[in-house]
């Protein structure tokens, strides 16, 4: 397969020197040889670039040059533009993870399948502290669909590759405002393609105080993050779930069914009390856990979403 089909590896970094060596012995060290790494810094004022630069002769690599700090999720989708459209399939990489050595063959042999349709495929989570010691895995999702997209994510950027006809589309109107690269694909690919969930923890995911998203690995901080989510105003609190829905449609009209586009409109409607009601009672958003769906009609009914 390494033979047929090209990869691009996509890697966002910002200060990453302490942990991105161990990333990138994991790259090298993958079954699946026929990738190139593109690798653009945000900025980065200690040996990140160096210690990337270490491994050009163990794999095939691009650094793309950064003309201001933009962020991770902006950085992203730079590096999706940038890598251009001659490869299959594109692989995103967090700085500070490390990857099974079956990570993008086990990516490639799931999008093969679907050349001409927009395909995302994304897998389980082993999440462990800084030293690499197990802490837990990730949940599989019970529901994968466009209602749940909308108001969650289930695909965790460092596990997301993504087909070339997804790339395509997806660069052809990039959002404007966006919470995380991962979420606006999940949504893109719940409502024009296909999302392939692997039960395969093809990750090591490294949980420490500079993840620009951590997990929530325990109900105090599950409660922390929520509380923190529910008090903030601006674009990456409380209202980035309409906010994000708002962009997505902007971008996607055009490819959005009658249903798609109304359900949305279900969502973004929520001026009034009595609509506010509807989606608290009878909408058809639903996430992972029930409680949370349960949290989520609250949040309905006081529009704070």
């Amino acid at each position: 397969m390494s033979g047929e089909i090209k990869a691009a590896v996509l890697l966002a970094t910002f200060n990453g020197g302490k942990y991105v060596t161990e990333l990138l012995e994991s790259m090298a060290s993958q079954t699946f040889k026929n990738f190139v790494l593109f690798v653009r810094d945000d900025g980065s004022s200690d040996n990140t670039i160096s210690l990337v630069r270490r491994f050009s002769k163990r794999m095939s690599m691009n650094i793309l040059e950064a003309q201001s700090r933009v962020g991770p999720a902006k950085s992203f989708f730079e590096l999706l533009s940038g890598a251009g459209a001659d490869f299959d399939l594109y692989c995103f990489a967090d700085q500070d993870d490390v990857w099974a050595g079956s990570k993008i063959e086990r990516a490639a042999q799931k999008l093969s399948q679907f050349k001409n349709r927009p395909a995302m495929y994304c897998s389980r989570l082993e999440y462990v502290d800084e030293q690499l010691k197990h802490i837990r895995y990730s949940r599989p999702p019970r529901i994968i669909s466009f209602e749940n997209a909308l108001v969650e994510n289930i695909a965790t950027g460092c596990t997301v590759a993504i087909n070339s006809k997804s790339r395509n589309l997806l660069l052809r109107t990039p959002p404007e405002a966006v919470y995380m690269h991962d979420w606006w694909f999940y949504v893109f690919h719940a409502a024009i393609g296909e999302v392939l969930y692997d039960d395969f923890p093809a990750i090591q995911y490294r949980q420490h105080s500079a993840n620009a998203v951590g997990a929530e690995t325990g109900i105090v901080s599950t409660c922390r993050k929520r509380f923190k989510r529910f008090i903030q105003r601006d674009s990456d609190g409380i209202f980035r779930v309409s906010r994000q829905a708002l962009s997505f449609k902007s971008c996607f009209a055009g490819l959005l069914n009658q249903h798609q586009t109304a359900t949305i409109d279900l969502l973004l409607n929520k001026k009034t009390l009595p609509t506010r009601l509807r989606l608290a009672l009878c909408s058809p958003f639903v996430r992972q856990r029930d409680l949370d769906t349960f949290i989520l009609r609250i949040l309905f009914l006081l529009g704070r979403y």
